[in-house]
This record gives structure tokens, C-alpha cells and sequence, in this order.
């Protein structure tokens, strides 16, 4: 599995992760909420910095020997 983003059940629904993502890698969820298209997203960060309530988290599975 790859670094990716996720985005947390704390979201807000503001809106600011999908107006700065420059791949529209951010979609709205059918119910609440956003999701992050994983093969879109290039780990740019800039979702991150926009997030009022830090929901946005940056997943990186650990390699086992």
C-alpha cells in the first residue's frame, strides 16, 4: 500500500480541501463528507493546510521484514 490521504469523520464539510486541490482529487461523498481520489492525488499538501479541523491525515503503512 502507498502514502495516501484520508479524510476523517471530523470533516466539517467546508468545502476548502476540494477548492485547493490542483488535481481535483477531492470529491464530495455521497453522504457527508469528502474523499480523496488516491491515484489522483500527488501528496501536494495544500488540503492539509486548509482544513479548520485537521481531519485530513497523511496515512503511511509501515514495511514489515
Amino acid at each position: 500500500m502507498l502514502p495516501h490521504l484520508e479524510i476523517n469523520s471530523t470533516c466539517i464539510d467546508c468545502d476548502n480541501c476540494r477548492a485547493v486541490c490542483p488535481e481535483g482529487a477531492v470529491l464530495k461523498a455521497e453522504q457527508n463528507g469528502y474523499v480523496i481520489e488516491t491515484f489522483s492525488c500527488t501528496l501536494c499538501g495544500l488540503c492539509l493546510e486548509v482544513c479548520p479541523v485537521d481531519c485530513i491525515k497523511l496515512i503511511t503503512p509501515s514495511i514489515n521484514n
